[in-house]
């Protein structure tokens, strides 16, 4: 396609749906050169939302997390040298081979043949008015967002369906615990020997509980609620008894670093050992 000197003054009635095509290019290098990174990002999200590495070992957590790292770094990296920015020329191409017989390439280029010749440059002179028409009401060329090719296994989808769930059944407020974990199993910030979380049923529109900052000994929860306690240190050091899940039979351990069970009934939640508190 030829370049004119000036193509602003001949496509300034389609400004606005070249600026559109434009930025629809610009997602199309954007969805195309970050959807690993995204998709990383959204499944390690939503493992850590729905609470999984309060269920592995601190040392498992650390290194799937070295890993997750390294894939995030990785999938950017890629993702950024595969970025190209389009132009100009690239969103007048892409609008005009949206539009029936390419009319701005005619409206853009230049007699050839016979330009001294005053009817052949009448006949050009329409021509090009007739393609010009063509472009009247002419609307942004629509982005190509498909990834099947780049994708073959959906990996976008499943990351996307995590991410669903964890917004369902998790909690955000589980992504910060991931933090107080270190290999030998010592709570970093502020000392802390444990952590709790109740989270009420979603049709109660009730927010998440930290139970490090309820003082009272009076907890009020909905039945359902569920109740996520991490201890940190030595095994042993800290113990949980509880009357309210009604659990009978295959008890986990009290000592367990990970405890999570479900209210179904009034009664107490007590942390036994160093910084321990209880809850009726």
């Amino acid at each position: 396609m030829a370049k004119p000197a000036d193509p602003r003054s001949v496509l300034r009635h389609l400004r606005l749906p070249l600026v559109l095509t434009r930025a629809g290019l610009v997602a199309e290098q954007v969805v195309r050169g970050f959807w690993p990174v995204m998709t990383v990002l959204l499944l390690v999200l939503s493992a850590l939302m729905l609470g999984l590495h309060d269920m592995a070992p601190v040392e498992v957590v650390w290194g799937v997390g070295v890993l997750a790292v390294l894939a995030t770094v990785a999938t950017l990296i890629l993702g950024v040298r595969r970025f190209r920015w389009p132009s100009a020329w690239d969103a007048i191409e892409r609008l005009d081979g949206s539009l029936k017989g390419r009319p701005l390439q005619a409206m853009l280029d230049d007699q050839a043949i016979g330009a001294g010749d005053p009817a052949s440059a009448a006949l050009w002179q329409a021509h090009q008015a007739r393609m010009a028409a063509r472009t009247q009401g002419a609307h942004a060329a629509k982005p190509d967002l498909k990834m099947s090719r780049l994708d073959p296994y959906a990996l976008r989808y499943v990351a996307v369906l995590a991410f669903v769930v964890a917004l369902l059944f998790g909690s955000v407020l589980r992504v910060g615990s991931v933090a107080e974990m270190t290999p030998g199993g010592t709570a970093l910030a502020g000392g802390l020997t444990w952590e709790g979380w109740v989270e009420p049923p979603r049709y109660t529109g009730l927010p998440t509980i930290y139970l490090n900052d309820v003082d009272d000994a009076r907890l009020n929860v909905a039945e359902g609620s569920q109740i996520t306690l991490r201890f940190y240190g030595e095994v042993g050091a800290l113990t949980l008894a509880e009357t309210v899940s009604g659990r009978v039979g295959d008890i986990p351990s009290a000592a367990d670093p990970a405890q999570g069970f479900d209210v179904v009934q009034s009664g107490e939640i007590r942390i036994d050992g160093p910084g321990g508190r209880s809850w009726g």
